[in-house]
């Protein structure tokens, strides 16, 4: 065989060697962990780690102690389940209806502390209590925009 396709085979069987090492260097790296300077990071869990996560049912805000006896009324909510926060629209004994974000005082010692699909958790001086939407009225009766009212 001439020296040139002697070189060519060289060459290619270097490419499949240094392929190889490659490929495995991707797996050693994929397994093993490494911290910020290249060393291998082991850390050892305390305690099942499995049961302490539960991604069906993941733990949202703390849950009220009691139902709210608060002269307020819960009109409606906007949960916004990126950042944690949203807001509610309450109307206070007066009548008076404004919208109120997560943090926000709803009236002297009331504030409003989480904010879910049909309730809001308030916080009154410590202590949670929960504020529903109330629900008790029937269904409204709705004509479709199309049809004519006889």
């Amino acid at each position: 065989m001439p020296w040139p396709a002697r070189l060519i085979g060289a060459a290619e069987w270097a490419g499949w060697v240094l392929a190889g090492l490659v490929t495995a260097r991707l797996i050693w790296l994929a397994l093993t962990p490494a911290g910020p300077l290249g060393q291998p990071v082991f850390r050892q869990a305390s305690g099942p780690v499995l049961v302490a996560i539960d991604p069906f049912s993941p733990a949202g805000p703390a849950t009220a102690d009691t139902v709210s006896g608060l002269d307020l009324v819960l009109l409606g909510t906007r949960v916004d389940a990126a950042s944690g926060r949203g807001s509610a629209i309450i109307a206070t004994a007066d009548g008076l209806q404004k919208s109120v974000g997560v943090g926000e005082e709803i009236m002297p010692g009331v504030r409003l502390a989480a904010v879910e699909f049909e309730s809001v958790t308030l916080d009154r001086g410590g202590a949670r209590e929960q504020l529903y939407i109330d629900q008790s009225g029937g269904p409204a009766e709705a004509q479709p925009p199309w049809r004519d009212p006889k």
